[in-house]
């Protein structure tokens, strides 16, 4: 098995709502000390084959991943190109209604990314990384 790290939040929104907020309106909450580009858009295609991309006012874009799973409003799965060395890692995140709120569970693994021993390091960044981003989600979930 890949290895992996796992994170977890909860939301007080509807399945629906909280699936929505992170692919549909990822842009409202993204945080901008993880965009590439200054004044960009961040835009991820809910659907299979959909692109995970960063867009400059210029039009220019840079492809972050794309959407390998979809079965909206309970997961989504896709590449990651950023901090991979040669093949992206892989992030799948599940949605799971637990009453009054909503649960988002994220596994970012290897994926194809086959970083072997270079895994530990990167997934240090990456899980500092996941807290930034998942707080970022969480305090817009709040106004949503």
């Amino acid at each position: 098995m890949s290895n992996q790290l796992t994170r977890s939040v909860r939301v007080t929104l509807s399945l629906e709502k909280a699936f929505r907020l992170f692919t549909e309106k990822i842009d409202l909450w993204w945080p901008p000390g993880h965009r590439r580009f200054d004044e960009s858009e961040i835009i991820l295609e809910p659907r299979v084959g959909g692109r995970f991309l960063e867009k400059k006012r210029s039009g220019e874009e840079i492809m972050h991943g794309e959407v390998i799973h979809c079965t909206p409003p309970s997961r989504i799965t896709y590449t990651w190109y950023p901090g991979a060395l040669t093949k992206p890692t892989e992030v799948d995140v599940r949605f799971s209604d637990m009453g009054d709120h909503t649960l988002v569970e994220i596994c970012h693994s290897e994926g194809e990314s086959q970083m072997g021993e270079v895994w530990n390091e990167r997934a240090q960044k990456f899980e500092r990384a996941w807290g930034e981003v998942l707080s970022a989600f969480v305090a817009q979930a709040e106004q949503f």
